[in-house]
């Protein structure tokens, strides 16, 4: 997208939401909108008479193309709700979860973030697992003060001065000096290839990987993009395949991914593939066992097949309560990333001992605590939990761990 373009844009967005702060609405979901009706279900287990809830909202993905990222994380936030209230909610106050589809789009999720803040009068706001949507809409929350959490994965808008907006995922850069240590030191490549969308997100992660592979002595040979909503990626694979490159870094989310790993094994590619987050189980039933056997990621955890294949006490723990809940096991990481938010919110409201927006604000800053991704520390002062991530290796749909897998022997075996 070209700087005029840009500008463009952002003024539509702009304006679409002065026209609904202007317009309001009193129905639950913003008009043109798919949004389940705001959950009942917290709102009714508060105390009778006390008339006193936290209003909890989120705008989230759960219809479209890559919907089952969005609604894994939603149920885990509903999840997470349900937990708390049992528990006493926050601070005495039970949570009413007031989720919102957004469809996959950056200007719905700016109108649905505008109606929770005018009309639902949200305390609080959890963001799309969607980056995008996160850049969009994110600033308005911050804007006006309100505490709030995205779970997209980029650094784009973590890198915004945006005081009132937290991450309990991860971000997407930290894993660069992984993926080159492993690709220059570990595997000795010499050129590399990185496939990134247009949007700004999927941009900002492939430059930077891109200066940072070039930073450690690996040329990139090739550097191809894509559009939203791309089904045929077969020019970008050829280019790529032709390039002599001897790994290929790619940055495509949800059930993108799968058609770009496919098309690049059913063009020849054997080699390994470098994949910006988690390879979900999802992801490998779209494009195949064969297909999915040996990706790489850099993230802080892995989808299991199996509750029994989880050797994570508090991981473990986690997949029990969500099967319990939901009758299966997640097959994406996405579940993890609303679960991880709620417990630090919780824990927040917890040590502020109320629930202002400055109270929870302050409280994070100050946290040090273990969940699912590993160890957050928010006195770092830049607003992320994780800092440091695990690389894994996908081999007949279970993830090892790269250090426990990276040893003479299998190499080998992988070469042949």
């Amino acid at each position: 997208m070209n700087m005029f373009k840009k500008v463009i844009s952002t003024v539509l967005v702009a304006a679409m939401a002065l026209s609904i702060v202007a317009c309001g609405s009193n129905s639950t979901t913003p008009a043109g909108s798919s949004a389940p009706a705001p959950s009942s279900s917290a709102s009714s287990s508060a105390p009778a008479g006390s008339g006193e809830t936290f209003k909890l909202g989120a705008y989230l993905q759960l219809t479209g193309n890559n919907a089952p990222v969005g609604i894994e994380a939603n149920n885990s936030i509903k999840l997470a709700v349900k937990m708390i209230n049992e528990q006493g909610g926050f601070n005495g106050q039970q949570i009413q979860y007031i989720p919102y589809d957004t469809q996959g789009s950056a200007e719905e999720a700016v109108k649905v973030v505008t109606k929770m803040m005018n009309t639902d009068k949200v305390n609080a706001v959890i963001g799309s697992v969607n980056s995008n949507e996160v850049l969009a809409a994110a600033g308005y929350l911050n804007d006006a003060k309100i505490y709030n959490f995205g779970l997209g994965t980029s650094s784009t808008w973590m890198k915004k001065d945006w005081p009132y907006v937290f991450r309990a995922s991860f971000n997407n850069d930290f894993g660069a000096p992984k993926y080159a240590k492993i690709l220059k030191d570990e595997l000795k490549v010499e050129k590399a290839a990185v496939f990134y969308g247009q949007d700004d997100s999927s941009l900002s992660n492939g430059k930077t990987v891109v200066k940072t592979f070039e930073d450690a002595g690996i040329k990139v040979v090739a550097e191809e993009t894509y559009d939203s909503g791309d089904v045929d990626f077969t020019a970008q694979v050829r280019n790529i395949i032709n390039s002599g490159a001897q790994a290929v870094y790619a940055v495509i989310i949800a059930n993108d991914g799968p058609l770009f790993v496919k098309q690049m094994r059913q063009n020849g590619w054997n080699g390994m593939i470098f994949y910006k987050d988690t390879w979900m189980a999802h992801q490998r039933e779209i494009a195949g066992p064969e297909a999915s056997n040996y990706i790489v990621s850099v993230a802080p955890y892995v989808c299991y097949q199996s509750i029994d294949d989880c050797d994570i006490p508090l991981m473990k723990e986690f997949l029990e309560k969500y099967q319990a809940e939901y009758g299966s096991i997640p097959k994406t990481e996405c579940a993890y990333r609303g679960w991880d938010t709620m417990m630090v919110l919780w824990e927040a409201a917890k040590k502020a001992g109320k629930n202002d927006s400055e109270s929870l604000k302050a409280a994070t800053e100050t946290l040090k605590l273990d969940r699912l991704g590993g160890s957050f520390d928010y006195t770092v002062g830049d607003r992320e939990g994780l800092h440091e991530m695990n690389a894994f290796i996908q081999i007949d749909g279970k993830n090892s761990s790269w250090e426990k897998w990276f040893t003479p022997e299998n190499y080998e075996a992988y070469k042949k």
